[in-house]
C-alpha cells in the first residue's frame, strides 16, 4: 500500500454528504407559494442555480425565505441553497439561490421550503 492511497479514505461523495447536511426541519407555508415563482433551474460553473421572482401583494414589506433542493432526475437531493428575498409592498423582486457542488448533467430544483421570516 502506498502512502498516497490509504485503504479507508472516504470518497468525494462521502465528504460531500458530511459537508452539506440537508436541513431536517424547514418552514413551509403553502398559502404563500403563489407569490414565489421559479423561472430557471440551470447549471453554473461548479454547481447549480435556481432563479425566479417573489411578489408581495400586501401593504407592508415582507421577507421570504426560499429553500431550493438540487436533486437528480430520480429525486436524490445532492445539495441545497437558501435565500432571503425582501420585497416592498406591491412589488416583485428577482431572487437567486445557488450552490457550488459536484452536480450531475441534469438536475431538478424543487422548493420544499417557502416561508415569511419578517
Amino acid at each position: 500500500m502506498s502512502e498516497g492511497q490509504p485503504a479507508a479514505a472516504p470518497t468525494a461523495k462521502d465528504k460531500d454528504a458530511g459537508a452539506n447536511p440537508l436541513p431536517t426541519k424547514m418552514a413551509n407555508d403553502p398559502g404563500i407559494r403563489q407569490n414565489i415563482v421559479q423561472t430557471k433551474c440551470e447549471a453554473i460553473p461548479g454547481g447549480w442555480s435556481a432563479q425566479g421572482t417573489a411578489k408581495n401583494p400586501g401593504k407592508k414589506a415582507v421577507t421570504y425565505k426560499v429553500i431550493v433542493h438540487f436533486t437528480t432526475t430520480k429525486a436524490t437531493t445532492l445539495d441545497y441553497a437558501q435565500t432571503l428575498v425582501k420585497v416592498p409592498p406591491g412589488k416583485t423582486v428577482a431572487w437567486n439561490a445557488k450552490k457550488h457542488f459536484a452536480a450531475e448533467q441534469k438536475m431538478l430544483c424543487p422548493m420544499p421550503g417557502i416561508s415569511i421570516v419578517s
